[in-house]
């Protein structure tokens, strides 16, 4: 027969009431750096993305929207599909571009430190198409006498995904009005 003392260790060890090896909680993490210092370096990086965009953009409508690969590297989401069906409808149209979009004004609505890389800069740009011209396969010009040569989008930008640098990822018309 075993010792009572002895039998209750026994007990205790089988029921676990004996404390295994303490909980360790991790300190925190420090908080993240935000991703812009300023809001002059959020606005600098979103012109920055949008020059690329425009600059591809305009280089693919320019051959007629043959390859369209260039906008994976300067659009993301909503923007990157609503350019590229774009860009195919003119390629089936037979349509290209000549001459060079320019935009001005840019304005920073907001920025912020979202974790998910989405939506982290917002800004106003007024682009300018007066100096393009849209061609058919005839060499002739199909842009309305309507067309608006200044147009004021609102524009968001996306964190790229080794986040070194912002992609645009969506651009609304936001007046009906000339910028």
């Amino acid at each position: 027969m075993l010792h009572p003392a002895v039998s209750l260790v026994a007990i205790l060890l089988l029921a676990g009431c004996v404390p295994t090896d303490p909980i360790i909680t991790p300190a925190p993490e420090p908080d993240a750096a935000p991703i812009f210092a300023s809001d002059e370096e959020a606005l600098a990086a979103a012109t920055d993305a949008y020059a690329n965009f425009v600059r591809v953009s305009d280089a693919i409508f320019q051959n007629g929207a043959v390859d369209t690969s260039g906008l994976t590297e300067v659009a993301v989401g909503d923007l990157l599909a609503s350019t590229k069906k774009a860009f195919n409808d003119a390629r089936e149209r037979g349509l290209r571009s000549v001459g060079q979009t320019t935009f001005d004004q840019v304005s920073l609505q907001q920025f912020g430190d979202n974790v998910s890389g989405e939506g982290v800069v917002v800004t106003y740009v007024c682009e300018d198409v007066s100096g393009v011209d849209v061609l058919d396969s005839h060499n002739k010009s199909v842009v309305s006498p309507d067309r608006p040569d200044r147009v004021l989008y609102e524009v968001t930008f996306d964190m790229s995904n080794d986040g070194a640098h912002l992609i645009a990822s969506n651009r609304n018309a936001w007046s009906t009005e000339s910028c």
